[in-house]
């Protein structure tokens, strides 16, 4: 985690002392809140992010809602701030590495993995009993704090009409290539409950094999194997992976939403009793 020094001293209220992460949205930054004696993280926001003033007053209605999302496995929202020094998202910060930088240094154990697997699916449910979805799931959206407790971050929070990008990525566009549901590359429908399962499973493909499902090298081959291909069973990939636990993975990552997991809590009673059989 290479983070850089901040090219400003404050934001608003805020003192700010790094750079969290730059985006194609704007730049976060780790600051202190004087008033409440906290650490944040701090979202400002490109001036060319919002469109225009309809889309910034959407923009802050729809935070308004998100700030009453409070959870253990899903970074809190604080407020967001217009003024003359741009528009900013206070948000929780998160202290620890993300999901991506554990599974490249962290030894291969599948009782922790599956502990972690439980927590994406307890902060994945709450979103969507809330009618909404992540949109963007993939192992760099998935931080820890230093207590290892995983949260998380930049959801894509879509209702019924809307989609707002809290950390990062563009609307409507918010998507990875690599964790990209089906029927999204297809367009036949919004995201759902569904399509974020399958970039779940995705995830826990890569988690419990240490590599990607589809090894090819461009876009257009990766999209079609999303479409059309059925990745090697995770157990012939990594024999450390149980079959029960891969037949879990292939079921999150079918082609056809309706025969996916119906929810997340449903996924991880099945990740649960996965953890028990191995004991």
């Amino acid at each position: 985690m290479d983070f850089q020094s901040p090219d400003r001293s404050a934001v608003y209220r805020f003192k700010v002392d790094l750079i969290r992460g730059k985006g194609g949205t704007g730049v976060v930054y780790r600051g202190y809140d004087p008033e409440k004696k906290t650490v944040v993280a701090v979202k400002l926001f490109y001036d060319a992010f919002f469109r225009n003033t309809f889309h910034r007053r959407d923009f802050a209605r729809s935070v308004a809602k998100f700030q009453k999302f409070s959870h253990p496995n899903v970074a809190q929202i604080f407020e967001f701030i217009q003024g003359e020094e741009g528009d900013c998202l206070v948000l929780e910060y998160i202290d620890g590495p993300d999901l991506k930088w554990y599974m490249e240094n962290r030894s291969w154990n599948l009782q922790e993995r599956l502990v972690i697997a439980a927590q994406i699916c307890n902060g994945l449910q709450y979103i969507h009993e809330r009618g909404f979805t992540h949109h963007d799931l993939k192992p760099s959206n998935i931080l820890f704090t230093r207590k290892g407790i995983a949260k998380l971050v930049d959801y894509s929070l879509c209702g019924n009409s809307y989609l707002v990008s809290l950390f990062d990525a563009s609307l409507n566009e918010q998507v990875t290539p690599m964790y990209v549901a089906p029927e999204l590359i297809m367009k036949k429908e919004k995201a759902t409950a569904q399509s974020d399962i399958y970039s779940l499973g995705i995830t826990f493909y890569v988690m419990f094999t240490e590599r990607v499902p589809f090894l090819v090298d461009n876009l257009q081959a990766l999209y079609h194997c999303h479409l059309r291909v059925v990745p090697d069973h995770p157990t012939l990939v990594n024999k450390r992976c149980p079959p029960v636990l891969g037949d879990i993975i292939m079921k999150m990552i079918d082609k056809k939403p309706q025969n996916r997991f119906l929810d997340c809590d449903q996924l991880r009673i099945a990740l649960a009793e996965v953890g028990r059989s191995r004991i």
